[in-house]
C-alpha cells in the first residue's frame, strides 16, 4: 500500500478551491503531509495565472468555482503535464464526456481518501 506522506513529502500543491473551509481543511492535510500549499485561489482567472507560470507538482480543483467551471485551468495543467485531481459534490458527472484520464474525489470527502488519490497521481512520477 502506498504511503502518501512519502510520495507527497515535499511537493508543492495548487489549490483551487473557493469554499473557505473545505480550502482550508485541504490546506491542513497538505501540511501534516509535508506539502507546500500554493494558494488557495478561489477564482479561474487567478488559476489560470498560477497554473500557467507557477512551480507546481500537483493540484486539486473544486469543479464549480462561483458558477465558472475550473476546467480551462484543468487544460492548462495538462498542456505542462501536471497531475490534478478535482474535488466535487457532482462526483463522477463532473468530469466531462471523452476526459477518461481526469480524475474526482467526491465532496464530502475523508482527508485519508484525498491524500491516496493524490498519492496514486504522483506515484508513477515518483518509480
Amino acid at each position: 500500500m502506498i504511503d502518501p506522506s512519502r510520495v507527497l513529502a515535499g511537493k508543492r500543491v495548487l489549490i483551487v478551491e473557493d469554499e473557505l473551509l473545505v480550502a482550508l481543511m485541504i490546506e491542513d492535510l497538505l501540511a501534516d503531509l509535508g506539502c507546500e500549499a500554493v494558494g488557495p485561489l478561489g477564482s479561474v482567472a487567478q488559476a489560470l495565472s498560477v497554473a500557467g507560470s507557477e512551480p507546481i507538482d500537483l493540484a486539486v480543483l473544486d469543479v464549480n468555482l462561483g458558477g465558472e467551471m475550473v476546467y480551462p485551468v484543468a487544460e492548462r495543467l495538462g498542456e505542462r503535464d501536471i497531475p490534478f485531481l478535482f474535488v466535487s459534490g457532482y462526483g463522477d458527472d463532473a468530469i466531462p464526456e471523452g476526459k477518461v484520464d481526469w480524475k474526482v474525489c467526491a465532496k464530502p470527502f475523508h482527508p485519508k481518501e484525498l491524500a491516496r488519490m493524490m498519492a496514486e497521481l504522483l506515484k508513477p512520477l515518483a518509480q
